[in-house]
C-alpha cells in the first residue's frame, strides 16, 4: 500500500473513502477501479482515435483544461512539462489532458496549442470529442464534475480545476495533486515510479 495514496488526500484533497465532489473532495474509494466506465471514443491532438484501450495496463496522469483559459491552464501546463520529461520514452506510462471545452478545441486547435508548448504528442496527449461524451468519461473513470453550473449548459459544468489525478493501470485512482505546484509534480513523478516498480512486481 502507498503512503502517498493517504498522503496526497491528507494535504487537501478530502477523505479516501469518498469519488471526488465539485471541490475535488472524494465521493468514493479511489481505489475501486472505475469498471463500470463505458467505453468511449475521442481525438488527440494529431487526429487519432484515443480510447479507453489504450490507457489499459498503462500508468497514466490525467488533467482538464481548455486552449483558451487565461488562468489556471498556462500555470498548470508548465508545471506539468517536468512530467512529461521524466517519462518521455516509456512505454507504460502517458498523459492526458482532457478538454473541457470539446466544442472549440477541436485537434487542429490542441494540436496549436500543443506545438506552441512544447507538449510531445507521443507522450502527452490533449483529447476531445463529443461533449457529452467527455463528460461522461470525466464523470465515470475520474469520479470528476462540477454541478455549479446551473443554467449555463453542460459545457460550463465540466470540470475545470488544477488537480491532476495519478490512475494505476486497472484504472484505480491513486493520487490527486494540486498541479500549480512545483513541488506537488516533483511527489507526482516519485509516485509514478512507485507505481511502475509495483506493476512490475506483479
Amino acid at each position: 500500500m502507498f503512503s502517498f495514496e493517504l498522503k496526497n488526500y491528507a494535504r487537501g484533497a478530502g477523505r479516501c473513502s469518498r469519488a471526488w465532489n465539485t471541490d475535488f473532495a472524494p465521493l468514493r474509494s479511489p481505489f475501486s477501479p472505475a469498471s463500470d466506465a463505458a467505453p468511449f471514443q475521442l481525438l488527440d491532438q494529431k487526429n487519432r482515435g484515443f480510447t479507453e484501450r489504450d490507457l489499459d495496463g498503462k500508468v497514466h496522469v490525467a488533467s482538464f483544461l481548455f486552449t483558451s483559459c487565461p488562468g489556471v491552464c498556462p500555470t498548470l501546463v508548465e508545471r506539468l512539462k517536468p512530467v512529461q520529461a521524466a517519462i518521455r520514452g516509456r512505454q507504460d506510462v502517458v498523459m492526458i489532458s482532457y478538454s473541457v471545452t470539446p466544442r472549440t478545441d477541436t485537434p487542429a486547435v490542441l494540436g496549436e496549442f500543443g506545438a506552441l508548448r512544447g507538449i510531445d504528442p507521443e507522450t502527452w496527449r490533449l483529447v476531445t470529442g463529443d461533449l457529452a461524451e467527455i463528460q461522461r468519461v470525466i464523470r465515470g473513470s475520474y469520479f470528476a464534475d462540477d454541478e455549479r453550473g446551473g443554467s449555463e449548459g453542460m459545457e460550463s459544468r465540466l470540470i475545470h480545476t488544477e488537480k491532476v489525478i495519478l490512475v494505476d493501470g486497472r484504472r484505480r485512482l491513486r493520487g490527486i495533486y494540486n498541479g500549480t505546484h512545483a513541488f506537488e509534480m516533483d511527489r507526482l513523478i516519485e509516485d509514478i515510479e512507485t507505481l511502475r516498480h509495483e506493476t512490475a512486481a506483479r
